[in-house]
């Protein structure tokens, strides 16, 4: 029988990311492969980790060290401390497996995984899902990444953006790439009907509450204008985050009446009520708010990052905001509220194009891609 092995090295929290991975990893499992799966010990264990964990794949947790190492090396000088960074990988090494998948919340966090894979003869292959222009690897992690990326059976980039950025950031072209899709929350044949427009326009953020990464503070100050004060337009900001309360204070900070904060519902939910989605991301992978918006036939203003520009085509199916700046913002939302009248076709061509590019499966693709790794 053979063996894969799924690690996450995104030690912040379990979200979106993490999904893709997850669901293949089931998907082996159904089909006979003996799958073993190693995850940081985040603070909170989400449902999914402990479905698998009461099933019948093995569940480590690739954080857990032995606490009398973590003990000495308080006393100890640096020259004599002990390096635990892969006591957690060890279980990985004893299973030997066919191959161990590594996903990466950005594009540097399974550097040392890579390592230890190559070093103890494991094949193993990375998946990338996001990568960030404001923070470069540093020299430690340029050498590794340089070494032990083209050690990989293949490197999955969830944009071309991202795998540029990457070649980028280490100085180096990476051969050995290909481009997935991750798995979405809507159905890939809905008909979910475009909303009357009644009294307000509405628009959905949908996004993590992250300031540094999702960029809610330049939505706020595009909408703070005096213009955007007085039209018909309703924001309604969904989902969840670190920045959640800060995310309320700023929104009372500027008075904002007309922006309301949701909190977490159903994707499909969302879209029956809202004509338009904005993302106003200071950096992506491919954000899978738009590619569900899309999937929805609803038009969307986005900034111009990462993996957007490669779905969405400017005043065909969306509205690009050159980068994201609040008075870029406000040019694309400008833009989109001269053509409001047409978001209903803008959409339908949404839904058109984003089918051309997304797979109806992610998961049971990226199955068949790593079939062939194994």
């Amino acid at each position: 029988m053979k063996k894969i092995v799924f690690a996450s090295s995104n030690k912040s929290e379990w979200g979106g990311s993490e999904y893709l991975w997850y669901r293949t990893a089931l998907i082996f499992s159904e089909k006979g492969y003996d799958v073993l799966v190693t995850v940081p010990r985040w603070k909170k264990i989400p449902e999914e980790i402990l479905r698998l964990k009461s099933g019948n794949i093995p569940l480590y947790f690739n954080t857990d060290t032995s606490a009398y190492k973590k003990i000495f090396n308080r006393m100890l000088p640096s020259s004599m401390q002990f390096d635990y960074r892969n006591d957690g990988n060890k279980c990985i090494r004893e299973f030997s497996p066919d191959l161990t998948v590594i996903n990466q919340g950005g594009n540097t966090g399974g550097a040392d995984l890579m390592e230890y894979c190559s070093e103890n003869g494991i094949k193993f292959a990375t998946i990338t899902q996001a990568a960030n222009e404001a923070k470069w690897p540093d020299e430690s992690l340029n050498k590794k990444l340089s070494a032990f990326l083209p050690k990989a059976e293949m490197n999955y980039y969830v944009s071309r953006a991202n795998l540029k950025l990457t070649e980028i950031q280490i100085g180096q072209k990476i051969e050995n790439a290909k481009i997935i899709y991750n798995p979405f929350n809507v159905n890939y044949d809905n008909c979910i009907k475009y909303p009357e427009v009644t009294e307000n326009y509405l628009i959905a953020n949908v996004a993590r509450h992250e300031f540094y990464a999702k960029g809610q503070d330049i939505l706020f100050r595009v909408l703070n204008e005096k213009k955007w004060r007085e039209r018909n337009l309703t924001v309604s900001l969904y989902g969840k985050g670190e920045h959640t309360y800060q995310l309320k204070k700023l929104r009372d900070f500027f008075g904002l009446e007309k922006v309301i904060i949701r909190g977490h519902t159903d994707t499909e939910e969302i879209w029956k009520e809202n004509h338009a989605l904005i993302l106003t991301s200071r950096y992506e992978g491919l954000p899978l708010a738009l590619v569900e918006a899309m999937l929805c036939g609803r038009t969307s203003i986005v900034t111009d990052v990462s993996g957007n520009r490669e779905v969405l085509t400017d005043g065909r199916n969306g509205f690009l905001a050159e980068f994201p700046a609040p008075e870029k913002v406000d040019e694309a939302l400008e833009r989109a509220w001269s053509e409001r009248h047409r978001w209903k076709e803008i959409g339908e061509n949404a839904r058109e194009d984003i089918k051309k590019i997304i797979p109806a499966d992610p998961p049971g693709y990226f199955f068949n891609e790593l079939i062939s790794l194994v």
